[in-house]
């Protein structure tokens, strides 16, 4: 195989590529060279091409080289057509897409048989609608070898956990640690369904190794969800404190932090994410190393210490 990773320096990136070095693979990193967070996380050596993968000139050149399988960690349009066109030798096409666009959940566990509306059209998730009907859609008609990953939240070192507020904040370690209370949305039920941003990375390789997985939809997620306020919880005992919570309704905490939050994050971290992961496991042999709860227990233990809280 001769893999191009592009987002190859990226948080899921690479520990794609990590994974991929160490199985002896040949891959080589597509970056635009701006983000330099995991560079010394990167082993040494590795080829790395810097380039816009949406310049379609700089693609047709770099495309040229014959990759077999491509795998792109943030997909858009104009990447996946540059794919279309000028891949020569492709095999297989793997993009990171998200369980988001499922919401609101038609049934729970949810899973790759539900509608995918892309939660709110002003969202992210409505983009991430787009290129997987693109991706899909060219392998129905075209043959197109694409497979799609569609991974719940994403945690694990590298990354701060998500927040009562529906986001990343940085202050949310402390707030915990000096054991503030936190508003929650509704009755804090909610389900949160993590991914550990490692076996996210093990499931692009066993797409990849996997024929069977071209056309296919996976949704990929660690084994079970836990409630929100569950979630504070676990949050709290990692750092050997006890969770204070204050629930209230959805509207009431919209209005409280108005022009301070991102609304849609909020309202989407008040809807239920859970989902069945059978599909991952039956066809791929996919099978996370890491419990929801650990995953929790371990980011928040990285992120007080990166803050050096702890």
């Amino acid at each position: 195989m001769k893999i191009l990773l592009m987002g190859g320096t990226g948080w899921l990136g690479h520990n794609i590529a990590k994974q991929l070095l160490a199985q002896g693979e040949n891959v080589t990193i597509l970056t635009r060279g701006k983000k330099q967070t995991f560079a010394n996380e990167m082993p040494q050596g590795i080829e790395t091409i810097v380039a816009d993968k949406s310049d379609e000139a700089a693609m047709a050149q770099i495309l040229k080289a014959g990759y077999t399988h491509i795998l792109d960690t943030v997909p858009s349009v104009a990447s996946i057509n540059n794919v279309k066109k000028y891949a020569c030798n492709l095999h297989h096409y793997i993009h990171c897409s998200s369980t988001g666009g499922y919401a609101p959940l038609p049934f729970v566990p949810c899973d790759e048989t539900a509608p995918y509306g892309g939660f709110v059209n002003t969202s992210g998730w409505a983009q991430k609608r787009i290129v997987d009907n693109l991706v899909l859609n060219s392998f129905l008609e075209e043959a197109f070898p694409a497979t799609v990953i569609r991974p719940c939240y994403i945690t694990g070192p590298g990354m701060l956990p998500l927040d009562n507020l529906g986001g990343r904040r940085q202050d949310f370690i402390k707030d915990i640690l000096d054991e503030k209370t936190l508003d929650l949305p509704n009755d804090g039920q909610a389900l949160l369904q993590p991914i550990h941003v490692e076996d996210l990375a093990t499931s692009f390789l066993l797409a990849m190794a996997n024929p069977c997985s071209k056309g296919q939809v996976y949704n990929i997620c660690l084994a079970h969800a836990v409630h929100i306020n569950t979630f504070i919880e676990l949050n709290a005992a990692a750092l050997g404190k006890k969770a204070h919570i204050n629930l209230m309704p959805l509207e009431e905490m919209l209005e409280k932090y108005k022009g301070n939050i991102n609304e849609t994050g909020l309202r989407f971290f008040a809807c239920d994410m859970c989902f069945s992961i059978e599909k991952a496991r039956c066809q791929l042999g996919y099978n996370p190393k890491h419990t929801p709860e650990d995953a929790i227990q371990e980011t928040a233990i990285w992120a007080a210490k990166l803050q050096g809280l702890i």
